[in-house]
């Protein structure tokens, strides 16, 4: 059994889909990765992986599945994308929106369990969080 060993950083930018942080200072001073767009990234981030669950529960068929988590990696760059055009108060607000439609998408009984979920759309807009 082989070990363990830290992946390359073009190793890490494959499978994060081109959004990994590496900060890498020199006399220049820190990388010019967003805040925001990290912040973004990371609610597309969430998005997705909140659709793939959605599609397990739903028993979804496998081309739907492998589908969902392809968008993964899109809902992070369309996340990062948006977010580095924002202020950290702006990314922070689209991370709560899509929290908030997570949220509502989400039907659980009285019991506590989870009775249905529905797929969300990313980004999210205020008048259109869910898919149906």
């Amino acid at each position: 059994m082989s070990g363990m060993r830290e992946l390359s950083l073009s190793e890490l930018n494959t499978v994060s889909g081109g959004c990994c942080y590496h900060p890498q200072y020199s006399c220049g001073g820190a990388s010019q990765t967003s805040l925001s767009g990290m912040i973004g990234a990371y609610a597309g981030y969430l998005a997705g992986m909140y659709n793939v669950g959605a599609d397990y529960f739903n028993h979804a068929s496998c081309s739907t599945i492998a589908s969902a988590w392809q968008n993964v990696g899109n809902d992070m760059k369309i996340g990062y994308s948006m977010g580095a055009s924002m202020s950290v108060s702006g990314a922070l607000n689209l991370l709560q929106q899509t929290i908030s439609s997570i949220g509502s998408a989400v039907t659980v009984n009285k019991c506590g369990w989870v009775t249905s979920e529905n797929l969300i759309a990313f980004p999210v807009s205020p008048g259109n969080s869910l898919l149906g």
